[in-house]
């Protein structure tokens, strides 16, 4: 039997090259305010959805102008086309699971011409040429997961599994939170970088790392789908 192979990427960092959404903020907000939150996250006082709302509701942008720049300065890693098309092509799914939001990662993947691919995020409401304050949504959370991540990307993978019997879902992701759950606890294969790889390291998880580009995915992406006849 054919073993699908399914691929969901984390965004910022990983599928993107950069911190997108960081970008959005950082040069329209005051820095003290953003470290103030920062800290307040990092001390476990709120979640990553309120400190993403805060800093997000004090750029003084709508998210229209948000988007385009989003979409000059948004890079995707080199031979993301060419593993999206191989997954594509043997019949399998790629997705992205992101606690972004989805104002800035749809025009990254819309320029890239990766439109295709299914986007797991929060998401804004707001009309286009609405400023802050911003009303969100998080139609890719669970109650059940373990963190207020915005997106509960374990739920992505699993559902994967569900609705394709038999199948192999790759995750690739840099960061923790999210990421090492997702990695941890879900999926199948994890391909990683930054955080992710030392904590896979450290917690003796198997983990394939992957640099500038998306090679050694490409390579495993090609030999599995080589293998079970699926390309």
């Amino acid at each position: 039997m054919s073993v699908n192979i399914h691929v969901v990427f984390d965004f910022d960092g990983t599928l993107a090259t950069t911190f997108v959404g960081g970008e959005m903020f950082r040069c329209c907000t005051s820095p003290n305010r953003v470290a103030e939150l920062s800290g307040h996250f990092s001390a476990g006082e709120i979640s990553l959805r309120q400190y993403q709302e805060s800093v997000f509701d004090m750029v003084d942008e709508t998210t229209f102008e948000m988007s385009k720049r989003a979409a000059l300065h948004g890079c995707i890693r080199k031979r993301t086309t060419e593993v999206c098309e191989l997954v594509w092509d043997s019949g399998g799914v790629v997705s992205v699971a992101s606690a972004g939001l989805n104002f800035y990662i749809e025009p990254v993947l819309e320029k890239a011409g990766l439109d295709r691919i299914e986007l797991h995020s929060g998401k804004v409401l707001s009309e286009p040429g609405e400023r802050p304050p911003f009303r969100y949504d998080y139609p890719s959370y669970v109650k059940s997961c373990r963190g207020d991540w915005v997106t509960c990307k374990c739920e992505v993978i699993n559902r994967l599994k569900n609705n394709y019997g038999g199948s192999e879902v790759i995750f690739v992701g840099d960061g923790l939170l999210g990421d090492a759950c997702a990695a941890v606890n879900a999926a199948d294969t994890v391909f990683a970088t930054g955080k992710l790889l030392r904590y896979c390291e450290k917690s003796k998880i198997p983990a394939i790392e992957f640099g500038k580009d998306f090679g050694p995915l490409l390579r495993y992406v090609h030999a599995k789908t080589f293998i079970t006849g699926a390309s």
